[in-house]
C-alpha cells in the first residue's frame, strides 16, 4: 500500500470516531514512518517489526500512564497509527524481524458475481515466505492517485469552503508551533 493510503485511511477512521482533529492530524505522519525502513534495504522488516510497532509504543504508553497522564492520548494515537500501517501491509511483513527472517502474509480476494446468478466467493491465502530485501517502495498507487485527484476535484468544487478550511488549518499550525516554542 502506498503512503497516501497509509496516511489517509487511519486518519479518516480517527476523525470518523470523533478524535480531536488537531491531535489526529498531528500524529498522522506516524502512519507512514514504518516505510522509512526502505532506506536500510529492509522494507517491511526493520520498522514493521514488533519491536518498532508494539514494544516501543507500549513503553511510551506505560510511561505516559505512570509519569505523564496528559500524554496518554498521544501515546495511544502513536500506537494506533503505527499498528495501522502493519495491518494495511498484511500482504507481507516481517513482523518478528530480527528474530525470524521471514515475512508473514495474508492475502484475501473477494469476488461478487451477479450474472447469471448471484455468487459471492473468496480466496484466503496466508503463511510465510522468504524476506525479500527491498530497496524501493511505491510512492503512490493508482488508488492513492485517485484519492488525490478526487480531493483536488472537491477542492475546486468547494473552493470557498476549502479556502476557509486552509485558513483555519494554517491558524492551527501556527498555534501548535507557538505552543511548541513555549
Amino acid at each position: 500500500m502506498d503512503p497516501v493510503l497509509h496516511l489517509l485511511l487511519p486518519l479518516l477512521f480517527l476523525l470518523a470516531i470523533g478524535i480531536d482533529r488537531r491531535k489526529a492530524l498531528l500524529f498522522a505522519p506516524l502512519a507512514i514512518l514504518p516505510d522509512f525502513d526502505v532506506l536500510f534495504g529492509l522494507h517491511r522488516a526493520a520498522f514493521h517489526s514488533f519491536i518498532f510497532i508494539l514494544v516501543l509504543p507500549l513503553a511510551f504508553i506505560i510511561y505516559s500512564r505512570l509519569k505523564r497522564p496528559d500524554w496518554l492520548l498521544g501515546a495511544f494515537l502513536a500506537q494506533f497509527y503505527l499498528a495501522s500501517h502493519v495491518v494495511l501491509d498484511l500482504g507481507g511483513v516481517a513482523f518478528l524481524w530480527p528474530l525470524v527472517q521471514e515475512q508473514f502474509y495474508l492475502d484475501i480476494e473477494v469476488t461478487v458475481t451477479f450474472r447469471p446468478e448471484f455468487h459471492f466467493g473468496y480466496v484466503l491465502d496466508y503463511g510465510k515466505r522468504e524476506l525479500v530485501q527491498a530497496t524501493t517502495t511505491d510512492l503512490i498507487s493508482d488508488a492513492g492517485f485517485a484519492m488525490i485527484f478526487l480531493g483536488g476535484l472537491l477542492l475546486v468544487v468547494f473552493r470557498k469552503e476549502s479556502l476557509d478550511a486552509l485558513r483555519r488549518g494554517w491558524g492551527l499550525i501556527k498555534g501548535l508551533l507557538s505552543n511548541v516554542r513555549k
